[in-house]
């Protein structure tokens, strides 16, 4: 558990880098050959697929409460959702623009409803494990990952 806390510590470390080599990458796309969007948008969703796993194992380790276990895979295929749809709407912009912009608006309500979904899992599962700490409070450190188990 240690370990995985470690990584994504590193991992944050390296966001900022990331950051601009992908917004780079998408830039030299759009300039030369916008196709190449796909395998960019492609990267990026199984980055978020990645990472929503490595999140779930950390919390999964949190706690031993079945029905909270059930809410961190819920959570997980959310997850999954995200990184589905933005691959299905950078493929559906460059291939079918008209159907990628309803996609484009679906994906939109979907991401301005992200925190509020992040706020009810949260909920949920303070409601399973009353003193569950949030992913962030894991991370930072200000919980400790021993005494939770």
């Amino acid at each position: 558990m240690d370990q995985d806390v470690k990584w994504m510590q590193r991992i944050r470390q390296y966001a900022v880098p990331i950051l601009i080599l992908y917004v780079t990458a998408v830039i030299v796309a759009l300039l030369l050959e916008k196709m190449w969007l796909i395998p960019i948008m492609g990267s990026v969703s199984v980055i978020i697929v990645v990472m929503g796993y490595k999140e779930m194992r950390i919390m999964w380790r949190m706690t031993k409460h079945p029905k909270a276990h059930r809410m961190l895979i819920f959570q997980y295929v959310f997850e999954w959702v995200d990184a589905i749809l933005l691959t299905t709407l950078m493929v559906t912009l460059l291939t079918a623009t008209e159907f990628g912009l309803m996609i484009g608006l679906f994906f939109g309500i979907w991401g301005v409803l992200s925190p509020l979904r992040q706020k009810w899992f949260t909920k949920q599962l303070q409601q399973i494990e009353p003193g569950f700490p949030t992913y962030e409070e894991v991370i930072e450190g200000r919980v400790s990952h021993e005494s939770s188990i």
